[in-house]
């Protein structure tokens, strides 16, 4: 009793600072916003149980970048950048509760600015996890630290006249990247209600404003490389961590400047496939347990562009993966075989040692990805790479 206690002090304190951003009357740069959602989680696996309905409550540091000297501002018509603090309670003893940090990004999908699509990755911490003895119905998350992925779309409500209101609805997602296991993974469909008040407001240079009309549709054309290492268990929760060594190479073309719109190919180790081929000498797999271990894929992707960070997404098919049939039977699952198989994810963030902006021919990056199969997750990765523009004489 004492815990609902606590806990209903906490949601009285946040909507008592909520009632205290309807003062404002004028739109600000810099906002603190804070949120709170409502929702339940949407079963992941087969033993999924205790779904309650679970409560968020979140504070945010809102920049709006409407500085029209700037391309990538321009462009997207002036997105929203910012960090974001999130309490949630799961509603019950299995899933206990976590503390998400999460940077993100929203954008204005159309020229309608009261709508608004917003992405947010960052990293989560629970208090309470799976534990074979003590825990062992949460099959969803086996680590106090997890990824942590946001995706919503925002409706702006002029309800309340001159006042802030925002109305959401998204989803939030959660899961080690298969680190560790068991690792199915929390995914919540929330509702949002939100409101802001004024920080410090940003001078915004008028002068030389950016034309959008001189950019064109499709420009340069790249080329990338990129070598990973991830970090990836294998069957049980007493499985250790080893590499997925990968290499992939891709081209394409930048679509207004600010998104790279690529088609790729991808070569995967992994070593926990090796291993267990060799130790096992298995006669299907031995004869080349390198070749055997090893997984081809081809993709295409999406990058958006903002300064130095870039929002990475991937989609592809997988060619070759033939110890997966394998893998997948040794976990005793029976769900979407055929599609995990096939299909293949990948999301992340990127950091660039040059801004985009600037255009550079030569641009080096490190980068931090979730790797799926379909919606699984496969493999958490870091990497670093390379990218080459093709800069139009036109262009120079």
């Amino acid at each position: 009793m004492s815990r609902i206690n606590k806990n209903m002090n906490k949601l009285l304190f946040f909507l008592l600072i909520t009632s205290t951003c309807f003062a404002q009357q004028e739109p600000s740069n810099n906002v603190l916003r804070t949120e709170f959602m409502l929702g339940k989680s949407i079963p992941s696996y087969e033993l999924f149980t205790g779904n309650n309905p679970q409560v968020v409550l979140g504070i945010s540091y809102e920049h709006k970048n409407t500085d029209d000297t700037v391309e990538w501002q321009s462009i997207l018509n002036h997105p929203t950048t910012g960090i974001g603090l999130f309490y949630t309670n799961y509603g019950t003893k299995t899933k206990g509760q976590s503390l998400s940090l999460i940077p993100f990004v929203a954008f204005h999908p159309i020229k309608n600015y009261k709508w608004s699509t917003k992405f947010g990755m960052g990293i989560s911490y629970f208090d309470t996890q799976y534990h074979p003895i003590n825990n062992p119905d949460n099959h969803g998350v086996s680590t106090r630290f997890t990824w942590a992925i946001q995706g919503f779309l925002y409706y702006d409500s002029n309800w309340l006249k001159k006042h802030d209101l925002r109305l959401g609805l998204g989803v939030f997602h959660q899961s080690n990247g298969h680190t560790r296991l068991p690792n199915e993974g929390y995914n919540s469909a929330l509702l949002s209600f939100s409101s802001t008040f004024d920080l410090k407001k940003s001078f915004v240079n008028t002068e030389e404003i950016f034309d959008k009309s001189t950019v064109k549709k499709y420009g340069d054309y790249f080329y990338e490389m990129k070598v990973g290492n991830g970090f990836h268990a294998f069957i049980t929760e007493n499985s250790t961590v080893k590499s997925v060594y990968s290499f992939e190479a891709k081209g394409g073309l930048f679509y207004k400047n600010i998104v790279k719109l690529s088609v790729g190919v991808n070569y995967r180790l992994y070593q926990h496939y090796y291993d267990y081929i060799v130790a096992n000498q298995l006669e299907t797999f031995i004869e080349n347990p390198k070749w055997n271990a090893s997984n081809i894929n081809i993709s295409i992707g999406a990058e958006v562009l903002s300064g130095k960070v870039g929002i990475d997404w991937e989609g592809g098919l997988n060619l070759y993966k033939p110890f997966y049939k394998t893998h997948f039977d040794m976990q005793k699952t029976k769900s979407k075989y055929k599609l995990k198989k096939l299909f293949l994810g990948r999301l992340g963030l990127k950091w660039y040692a040059i801004n985009t902006k600037k255009k550079s021919q030569n641009n080096f990056y490190i980068a931090a990805h979730i790797n799926s199969n379909l919606s699984q997750a496969d493999f958490s990765e870091v990497s670093i790479g390379f990218v080459h523009r093709m800069i139009k004489k036109s262009n120079k």
